[in-house]
């Protein structure tokens, strides 16, 4: 997992012994430098001290919270009377999860609680929408998916994948293919685009944010994936398609064998996935432009 801190030197110590060398941690000197890490670089889970600069006040979380909704926050502080004041605070913005230094900060407790941290919900709505297909699926191969989907970073491609199922890739081919998914390129490429809208609907992350995240070699190509799966450019797909959308389209280019059957027409999600020309998208243009 990949996770951005800014914690005071002690916190920041004991933090990078917990996570060890199986988790990326990347530390930010200031506020400023904490934006930065999270728009650009893909980031599983911040943890973050109230007083990290010196100053306990929870006014720079809460700006984190606004710009990055979909990104889970834990707090790591001492316990104080003025830190108990700020995780009051944010609480009222929905942090809940708060690690009390010297007090719930014992290895492999804190380990744990970082390690199950949510991913993006739209992720579980995906997967439980193909619970019966992936059913079909070799066990290891479905845990890959389901480990894919749910944290995207380090899944480039269809040898990633495999690598990940302890499978040769033809074995991985044959197995998506008996079991009537998409090809494997597709099914990676769901994962990162499912990512990528949870990203989009970030007010803090621009459209080229989101392809650097997502290690797109650029903009163009990220657009292109994006146009081809949804038929919009990013921008449209951040401002007109709804998250349930969202996955009942992904849901069909990665299990195309049963058609529409697995679509409800009675929901105004699948209507769209099944009828895309009732909905007025826009003109699609070859790259998406932020506005001035």
């Amino acid at each position: 997992m990949e996770f951005a801190a800014y914690l005071p030197p002690a916190l920041l110590s004991h933090l990078q012994r917990v996570l060890g060398r199986e988790h990326t941690l990347a530390s930010a000197s200031d506020w400023g430098e904490l934006d930065r890490l999270v728009r650009r670089t893909a980031v599983d889970v911040a943890v973050l001290d109230p007083g990290a600069d010196g100053v306990v006040r929870a006014g720079h979380i809460v700006e984190i919270v606004r710009r990055y909704p979909s990104l889970p926050i834990v707090i790591y502080t001492v316990l104080t009377p003025q830190s108990l004041r700020a995780v009051v605070e944010l609480s009222n913005h929905g942090l809940q999860q708060v690690v009390l230094h010297r007090f719930d900060d014992e290895p492999r407790r804190f380990l744990e609680t970082l390690e199950q941290q949510p991913g993006v919900s739209l992720s579980e709505a995906l997967l439980d929408r193909l619970a019966a297909p992936l059913s079909a699926l070799p066990s290891a191969l479905v845990r890959a998916i389901e480990r894919m989907y749910r944290r995207p970073g380090g899944f480039a491609g269809a040898a990633d994948l495999a690598r990940a199922a302890g499978m040769p890739r033809r074995t991985l081919y044959r197995a998506l293919e008996v079991a009537g998914f998409a090809h494997p390129s597709f099914v990676v490429r769901g994962a990162r685009l499912l990512r990528a809208y949870a990203y989009l609907r970030d007010p803090g992350h621009l459209v080229d944010d989101v392809a650097t995240k997502l290690a797109y070699s650029n903009q163009q190509r990220f657009a292109k994936h994006v146009r081809e799966t949804f038929g919009v450019t990013p921008l449209t797909l951040r401002r007109t398609i709804s998250p349930d959308e969202c996955v009942a389209r992904i849901a069909a280019v990665l299990y195309p064998a049963a058609g529409v059957a697995h679509l409800d027409p009675a929901t105004a999600a699948d209507r769209a996935v099944m009828h895309p020309g009732a909905t007025e998208l826009g003109a699609v243009a070859d790259v998406d432009r932020e506005p001035a």
